[in-house]
């Protein structure tokens, strides 16, 4: 009897360390599929580029990096800000011609008020007169058109004390 009980106690040993072993290969397996590279087509609406304390943000893509500047940061309701935008080839490092488009509007509203850029000497875009009406969240989309094909999108999400 004790032989028998024995010899259960050593199946379930080695069918839990079987199970074992299958899991640790499974994590390992997963971890290395997460971790390869996606390639994510342009455009893409969904990538958020962050500002910093100051106001900047950078962000890096295919064709370029876009860096942008909201000034005053953080923005004040009823007052204009202005964003800049500073697109440099990846490859050259020279400042691109682009036809960049802001559109701002409230957190969770599907449309807003539209911005046209105008570029200066130095090859920034700058939009003057932004306006934020009223405190709260902001949602401020920027399209970047390259002149191959589909634009580029990002968003800037801002608050207006």
């Amino acid at each position: 009897m004790f032989s028998l009980g024995l010899r259960w106690i050593l199946a379930a040993l080695f069918a839990a360390s079987c199970l074992l072993g299958i899991g640790i290969g499974l994590v390992r397996w997963q971890s290395q599929a997460v971790n390869q590279q996606v390639d994510v087509p342009v455009p893409m609406d969904t990538i958020a580029l962050p500002l910093d304390e100051y106001g900047v943000g950078s962000q890096v893509i295919a064709l370029a990096r876009l860096t942008v500047r909201l000034a005053p940061y953080p923005p004040r309701a009823g007052q204009p800000v202005t964003l800049t935008l500073v697109v440099v080839d990846r490859f050259s490092g020279a400042v691109l011609h682009v036809r960049p488009h802001l559109e701002v509007s409230e957190w969770m509203q599907a449309d807003g008020q539209g911005y046209m850029a105008v570029r200066h000497a130095s090859g920034a875009y700058f939009f003057d007169g932004v306006q934020l009406p009223q405190p709260g969240r902001w949602r401020l989309r920027l399209t970047i058109d390259f002149g191959a094909g589909q634009p580029y999108r990002t968003l800037i999400l801002v608050e207006a004390r």
